[in-house]
């Protein structure tokens, strides 16, 4: 697969952050001085910065230039757009492993997953549960309803890689819709999590749909809310002089 050179850029300027050559909140070099230092063009280098901007990696201000992001000391959900499991822990260099506890082809199946998937009547689906670790640590418990026709076979061993992946081998991936709640684990979860009863997690329910707006799997995750944060930056539009 051809890498784009602006990708490229990001990474190694990612790779500097990351090594401590910009640390936080310190100010990127110029367009220019970027451009001249990767002998290439400024609109690369935009691109390269809009990519890490993306990422949350890295915050661009119009009139004061571009700073470097405080770092997360959990797993972020968010920071690179919608990414699964797999690719958020790989990203901070942590060994993801998975453990399918159930993986079965049903047609029962609570109202409210049809109607998050828009099934029609008896539609068989997969329920996947799996416990998701980084580490060799318990962060995620799953409780995953994917479209059958997606993936007409799925067997556990593809089960414990990424099914974000293993799904856009078919249909390509779009967007997703998610709510958050904070809850408290019960004796059940906690044991799998390897927590205590009563500890805080999150609890996400997310649906994945097709780029063309399609409902592909309904997700109820909890996370350990010690291990794990959901991050968005949310940018404040300035207006006109004068625009109130």
């Amino acid at each position: 697969m051809v890498k784009y050179l602006y990708v490229e850029i990001a990474e190694a300027l990612r790779d500097d952050i990351q090594k401590g050559v910009y640390g936080i909140h310190q100010k990127l070099p110029s367009e220019t001085d970027l451009a001249n230092q990767f002998s290439t063009t400024r609109l690369t280098i935009r691109k390269a910065i809009d990519l890490l901007v993306k990422q949350h990696v890295v915050v661009r201000d119009r009139n004061r230039g571009t700073y470097v992001l405080a770092t997360q000391s959990k797993i972020s959900s968010g920071s690179s757009g919608l990414v699964g499991f797999t690719e958020a822990a790989k990203q901070f260099q942590l060994d993801v492993s998975t453990r399918v506890l159930d993986l079965r082809r049903t047609i029962v199946y609570p109202d409210y997953v049809a109607s998050k998937l828009d099934l029609a009547p008896q539609e068989p689906v997969w329920q996947i549960e799996r416990l998701r670790m980084a580490d060799g640590e318990a962060m995620t418990h799953e409780q995953i309803y994917l479209k059958q026709k997606i993936l007409p076979e799925l067997t556990a061993h593809e089960a414990q890689g990424s099914l974000y992946r293993l799904i856009e081998q078919t249909i390509p991936i779009g967007y997703a819709n998610q709510e958050l709640e904070a809850v408290v684990l019960e004796k059940g979860l906690s044991d799998l999590l390897e927590t205590s009863p009563g500890q805080p997690a999150f609890l996400a329910h997310t649906v994945a749909y097709s780029m063309d707006g399609y409902p592909i799997l309904y997700d109820n995750s909890h996370y350990r809310a010690d291990k794990y944060t959901f991050h968005n930056i949310l940018q404040r539009e300035h207006y006109k002089e004068g625009f109130k």
